[in-house]
């Protein structure tokens, strides 16, 4: 029974980067360089898609799809790299902010640019001729690929987690039982997965062959796409990217507060019902964008003098983001669960609490309980970051030491993925949309216990029959 309420429910998920000035600090702090630098023209950018296109025309998968140069423009690219075709994305189309002035600055920049630039947003499948977003009998959009709905909502911010999150190697499960014991295992549903591993080596690609492009514009190039590897790779060292839940009380407060909201309203006829998943929504957002606002606003403050110690065990892994993916797994719960202990009452209440956005002015501080018993559990959050911002300083130094390291191919695997969101569109049907309709069963049994009440007290009422 629990395991078929939770597949019913938690979906779709929050989806938030480290906040975007941990990312430029990050990245500002490994590698300082103040190299001038030239932003690209759209000949250049052209001239990179095209040897791109000459050659990923290697395999017959991407030919059939691209025969000629033509079929294969800036939106065509986008598309093909999992990225939202409509948007405009830095590397892909010329854009304002693209003359960074130093590399140092370009570097900071791009590692931000992957959440700036919405790149990973609003995953619509698009008409191949007319590029209209492609709508189903209902009128809502289709997802290019259901998967995605996995980490969020098909629009908003939300919408990008696949992108910026990571799961460890399965399996998976989605037994709330596994919640509770090694919630880096659980996922809803097992077969979820996230693509923030494949996105660094997708970009490490891409500057790999804009290092031999020998295009004028070739190292601004390189550091874009360097940057937005970056970015992918400083997104799993933040430990709540590497979950898809994180702690089994959040499921419980659910459960509990959509319950007891069924109960004051009599099953939705005197208010508005709000389902499991609704509410472990938003409890996991609140405390998902609590303890990341809360970190960036104090990171001034802190003792950052250990960030620069490599972190030994990821510098010597064969595969980074595998590699931190597995540590940050197993200290992701204990974030969510300090967070929740030094959580005001209202970011815990799902119903009728407060929805915390930072972007909406929200100061995090205001949201943080005043006790002894908070502080501490504040304390002992900095501290885990702070292990996970100089595991971050490690993978980014440790990328740029092996870059461009053993020649890759991204095609064969980005052919691959195309095919299988292609089979699971053809399985695909909407979910229903909005608050959840009325209960009936509340107000039927409360009609039946009136009614049985009335009952029992006119037989009670009646005199005794004559013997």
């Amino acid at each position: 029974m629990k395991r078929a309420l939770l597949l019913a429910a938690f979906l779709p998920l929050p989806a938030f980067a480290y906040n975007e000035a941990v990312h430029a600090f990050i990245t500002r702090h490994a590698l300082p360089l103040e190299r001038p630098v030239v932003p690209p023209t759209q000949d250049d950018l052209d001239a990179f898609r095209a040897q791109f296109w000459v050659r990923a025309s290697e395999h017959p998968g991407f030919e059939r799809r691209y025969p000629t140069i033509h079929d294969f423009d800036a939106w065509a690219f986008k598309e093909f790299l999992m990225l939202d075709p409509a948007a405009r994305v830095h590397g892909f189309e010329p854009l304002p902010d693209d003359d960074a002035g130093t590399l140092h600055r370009l570097l900071e920049l791009a590692s931000r640019w992957p959440d700036d630039d919405e790149r990973n947003r609003h995953r619509y499948l698009h008409d191949p001729r007319t590029r209209q977003i492609v709508r189903g009998p209902d009128g809502s959009p289709i997802p290019y690929d259901p998967a995605t709905l996995d980490f969020g909502s098909l629009t908003g911010t939300t919408s990008q987690g696949h992108a910026h999150y990571g799961l460890v190697d399965g399996p998976l499960s989605d037994d709330p039982e596994v919640l509770k014991k090694e919630p880096w295992r659980f996922a809803v549903p097992p077969t979820a997965h996230a693509y923030g591993a494949e996105f660094v080596q997708v970009y490490t690609d891409l500057a790999a062959l804009a290092a031999q492009s020998r295009l004028p514009s070739a190292v601004w190039l390189q550091a874009a796409f360097a940057g937005a590897a970056f970015h992918h790779l400083e997104d799993l060292c933040n430990q709540i990217h590497t979950v898809q839940v994180g702690i089994y009380e959040f499921l419980e407060t659910a459960f509990l507060q959509s319950k007891l909201r069924d109960l004051q309203t009599l099953g939705g006829l005197f208010g508005e019902r709000h389902s499991l998943e609704q509410v472990g929504l938003r409890l996991i957002a609140n405390h998902h964008l609590l303890s990341e606002d809360l970190f960036a606003k104090h990171l001034g403050e802190m003792q950052l003098a250990d960030i620069d110690q490599p972190d030994a065990e990821i510098a010597a892994a064969p595969d980074l983001a595998r590699a931190i993916v597995e540590r940050s797994s197993r200290e992701a719960p204990q974030v969510y669960r300090l967070a929740w202990r030094f959580s005001t009452k209202t970011l815990r209440d799902g119903v009728s609490g407060h929805e915390y956005d930072g972007s909406k002015g929200d100061d995090p501080d205001a949201y943080v309980e005043r006790t002894p018993e908070a502080r501490a559990a504040i304390e002992e959050f900095d501290v885990i970051e702070i292990r996970g911002l100089r595991r971050a300083v490690t993978a980014v130094r440790e990328w740029q030491r092996r870059f461009p390291g053993k020649p890759h191919d991204p095609v064969p695997q980005l052919v691959a993925y195309h095919e299988q969101a292609a089979a699971r569109r053809a399985a695909y049907k909407p979910p229903a949309s909005g608050h959840p309709g009325v209960a009936w069963g509340y107000p039927i049994s409360v009609v039946a216990l009136l009614g049985a009440a009335v009952a029992f007290a006119r037989r009670k009422s009646r005199p005794p029959k004559a013997a």
